[in-house]
């Protein structure tokens, strides 16, 4: 391991690109790099040269930054000594004394060694570094853990914070009380989540579980005013729901888009941006203090999840409890299709129906798709929208 030699003047550690990672780019970059010079000589001659002459220019310039990438991942190395850090790169280097670093950060792609002062630049280390887990063990040996050192720091505010609590005892008590809270809203919004997404029956019961649970989670940011927060990636030891704010509306706006098609959206977008305004202000107004020392964090974290859940919510509203009669079609079906990748998604090739003056794909379940051959006839089922959006499904 890296921390069980010293580093001295004479043993110094230089680390590039891990192998694998260097096999990967040396195989794939070459090639790109020829694609990208050769395509504009490819052009019809006959074609603008407005229109093709700034497409060559981008693929070339595609090619230098493909090369300028290569050429870094054989040249660039950090090295650790008794004296400091240094990277050296491909057009660029950073030398950092270890008495000028004040400490190291992490997140899931770096690790950032932060400078005592602008005087020295940082440097930043991928997981794509070969001894990655030894260079940080390295630095955990020798300094602070910056992130882990601010939510202490912040925890220790928290509780002397009269607001909540007449103690630190009590404020302590309260603290762990928002722990417990936000635990359960995000394992609430979890399982609602994965519930709509993978096995939403009973139907009705999923969806109003990925209804219910943003509103509730924005309701505990009242009650544990300034305790709990909704973006946890500010490291603060304020516990997060983000998971409660934002699984539940992802499950509900993959639902509405494999069970339902919509015939127009422009009918939704008061009820969507009326929902979003309520939500993203019952968010910020429950994080006051977040608001007064990040507030463009603030704001633009909740307005991402307020508009989400506006646009999930009311789709949702829409379709699900919708309980007008359908308008029935029995169209042929002309032709089939499967759309293939991570998820396969299956369509059927119908005839014209209703709003829909020549033949269109919709999508059907994966049941349906096996169960039905070109020549056969399905039904379009329409409705008008519990929210005036006209929509419809498809069945046998």
């Amino acid at each position: 391991m890296l921390t069980s030699v010293p580093f001295t003047a004479t043993t110094p550690r230089s680390y590039g690109t891990a192998r694998g990672w260097r096999v990967f780019i040396y195989l794939v970059t070459p090639p790109m790099i020829v694609v990208f010079l050769i395509c504009p000589f490819l052009f019809d001659s006959d074609q603008s040269l407005l229109v093709y002459g700034p497409i060559g220019a981008v693929m070339w310039g595609m090619a230098g930054l493909f090369s300028v990438l290569l050429y870094d991942v054989y040249k660039g190395r950090h090295t650790f000594s008794a004296q400091g850090i240094r990277y050296r790169g491909a057009f660029r280097s950073k030398d950092l004394p270890l008495a000028a670093i004040k400490g190291y950060r992490t997140d899931d792609n770096y690790t950032y060694i932060v400078p005592v002062s602008r005087q020295y630049r940082g440097i930043r280390i991928g997981y794509t570094s070969e001894g990655y887990a030894e260079i940080q063990q390295w630095l955990a040996a020798r300094f602070p853990d910056l992130d882990a050192q601010q939510v202490q720091q912040d925890a220790e505010r928290l509780l002397l914070e009269e607001d909540f609590g007449r103690n630190p005892a009590e404020r302590e008590a309260n603290l762990a009380g928002a722990r417990h809270v936000s635990w359960v809203l995000n394992a609430a919004g979890c399982l609602s989540g994965a519930w709509l997404l993978f096995w939403p029956e009973p139907y009705d019961w999923a969806v109003w579980a990925g209804l219910g649970v943003p509103p509730l989670a924005a309701a505990a940011l009242f009650w544990h005013r300034g305790l709990l927060c909704f973006d946890d990636s500010n490291h603060s030891a304020r516990p997060a729901i983000t998971a409660a704010l934002l699984f539940p509306p992802l499950g509900l706006l993959l639902r509405g888009l494999f069970d339902f098609e919509l015939l127009a959206y422009q009918p939704l977008a008061p009820y969507a941006a009326g929902t979003a305004l309520l939500m993203a202000t019952a968010l910020v107004l429950g994080s006051p203090q977040l608001l007064a020392t990040s507030g463009r964090r603030v704001l633009l974290t909740g307005g991402i999840m307020a508009v989400l859940y506006g646009a999930a919510a009311v789709v949702t509203v829409n379709c699900v409890f919708d309980t007008s009669g359908p308008r029935v079609y029995a169209v042929p079906v002309l032709d089939k299709q499967l759309s293939g990748g991570q998820t396969s998604s299956y369509y059927l090739n119908v005839g014209p129906w209703g709003a829909r003056a020549q033949p269109e794909n919709v999508e059907v379940s994966k049941t349906l798709y096996q169960q039905t051959v070109i020549g056969d006839t399905v039904h379009i089922y329409q409705r008008p929208g519990r929210l005036g959006a006209a929509w419809f499904s498809t069945g046998k």
